[in-house]
Order: structure tokens, then C-alpha cells, then sequence
């Protein structure tokens, strides 16, 4: 994907997958971090949490479906690391800097994610098996700060 973010991207969050996000926020608190927001995604069919990072975040994903995509993503390879999300200025620049880099694309067009963001997701087949996602925040915000 050479060239094909734009140089003030930033990492928005790393999504992780998990069976319980009830289970899996003590792990990050004993660490001393903070959760923030909580709740569900309907349109993902997922419970997520934010875990607060100075400059990012861990965003928890807990599929409420075993047959959606989160859910068929737990049960073949387990809770881990599920993406990398990058936040970017101008998520149609990005898409059409990744379309033009010869990335393969999961959204062609940006679609609305949490809290009022607008994301997409790049295939992982050309990250080496990293599922990514391009996230654009509302002015004013920052990912960091307001999840999604």
C-alpha cells in the first residue's frame, strides 16, 4: 500500500475480538487502563468497548451472532487481534489513494461506523493477512478521544 495513506493518518485503534467483553476488560484495567464507551453496534451485530490509550485505542468487539462475519471470525481463528484502524483527514482520498496503489477493497464507498464515523475496510489479502480500516472522525473530534 505504498503511498497510498495519506502522511497524516494516524492509529485510530486495534480491534480485538473476544467471546466476553465482560471477561476481557478486567485484563486491560489491571493493566491500568481506562474503559470508556460500551455498547452495542446493531448495524455490526456487536457489543463493543473502548479501552483508552493516550493517542489511540483498543476497541473490544463481542459478536452477538455466531453466523455474521464477527462471529464466524471467532469461531474459525479464536479472540486476538481482529484490525488495525487508521484514522485519515479524507477517508475518500484514502480510498481512492489505496484504489490507484492497486489495494484490493472490502468498501469501495466509506460506510457509517460508531459514534458518527465514517469507515472502510481494505482486504487483507495485500497486508499479510491484516484487515485494515480507514476511519474519518467528524470535525473537531479525534478517534482517540471519541470512539468508533
Amino acid at each position: 500500500m505504498s503511498g497510498s495513506l495519506d502522511p497524516g493518518a494516524r492509529l485510530a485503534h486495534l480491534g480485538v475480538i473476544v467471546r466476553r467483553i465482560d471477561a476481557a476488560a478486567p485484563f486491560y484495567r489491571r493493566l491500568g487502563l481506562h474503559e470508556g464507551a460500551r455498547g452495542p453496534f446493531p448495524q455490526e451485530n456487536v457489543r463493543m468497548a473502548f479501552i483508552q490509550l493516550a493517542g489511540a485505542q483498543i476497541e473490544l468487539l463481542e459478536p452477538l451472532e455466531p453466523t455474521g462475519p464477527l462471529g464466524r471470525f471467532l469461531t474459525e481463528r479464536g479472540e486476538g487481534i481482529h484490525h488495525l484502524a487508521f484514522e485519515v483527514p479524507d477517508i475518500d482520498r484514502a480510498l481512492a489513494r489505496a484504489r490507484a496503489a492497486g489495494v484490493r477493497l472490502i468498501d469501495a464507498a466509506p460506510r457509517r461506523g460508531a459514534h458518527g464515523t465514517r469507515v472502510a475496510f481494505l482486504h487483507p489479502s495485500g497486508f499479510h493477512g491484516v484487515l485494515i480500516e480507514l476511519v474519518e472522525v467528524g470535525p473537531g473530534q479525534s478517534s482517540a478521544n471519541s470512539p468508533g
